[in-house]
């Protein structure tokens, strides 16, 4: 247990030494695939991956991967926004926090770009979610999917207006988002867009053809 606490912490603060010196110390006394497992454990339901990529800490997450053996796809629950985020991988995560660099690492060493969490949210949903631009960019060139919607059918486009992130919302119409597609609930981007209040993006997505006529819950329009 104090070594699993130890390799959590010194991931999730990004000091590498600690992190190399609690390593060394279980292949010590232990086989490396049963050190291994040990430093992918979770603790408080996130792994020492999950947390070094939701912090930034590229070097403990480049020691992890190709030292330590970490699934690149393993899952974790982390607080983003004041929420629980359950099941999200550390590509998910390094996308929320808005580090580029930590992104970049996980897709050049095979991360899947679009593995989600419970919520079916992808890295490039997150990304739109706190307006990290250059981030969002760089995830649809390596074939991020833009249209994939989480569980309440919300897609990438709806939640960059729903934030008021013009540049983002402008990008996606660009590489053609569906400006007309619908939640489950029946709300479009115009909507989403309605309740954030952004004009400059409401006049986006009527120059780009979003209906007027759509009905939102069945009630009330834009």
């Amino acid at each position: 247990m104090e070594f699993k606490n130890g390799v959590f912490n010194a991931a999730r603060d990004g000091n590498l030494r600690r992190l190399k010196l609690l390593f060394q110390m279980l292949l010590d006394h232990r086989s490396r695939s049963e050190a291994s497992r040990m430093v992918c454990a979770r603790t408080n339901g996130a792994t020492p991956l999950v947390m070094a990529a939701k912090n930034g800490h590229l070097a403990c997450v480049e020691y992890l991967v190709e030292r330590c053996g970490a699934d690149l796809e393993q899952v974790g629950s982390v607080v983003f926004d004041g929420e629980t985020i359950d099941g999200a991988p550390p590509l998910w995560c390094a996308a929320a926090a808005g580090h580029l660099d930590v992104v970049s690492y996980l897709l050049e060493k095979g991360a899947n770009v679009n593995a989600t969490t419970k919520t079916n949210s992808t890295p490039l949903r997150a990304a739109c979610f706190d307006g990290h631009f250059e981030i969002v960019k760089y995830l649809v060139e390596h074939n991020s999917d833009i249209e994939v919607a989480n569980r309440h059918g919300h897609t990438c486009l709806m939640i960059a207006c729903y934030k008021g992130h013009f540049d983002i919302a402008k990008y996606l119409i660009e590489i053609t988002a569906n400006v007309n597609r619908k939640s489950v609930k029946g709300n479009t981007a115009l909507h989403d867009c309605a309740e954030s209040g952004s004009l400059d993006i409401m006049k986006l997505l009527l120059d780009h053809n979003a209906k007027m006529d759509v009905d939102s819950y069945g009630e009330s329009k834009p």
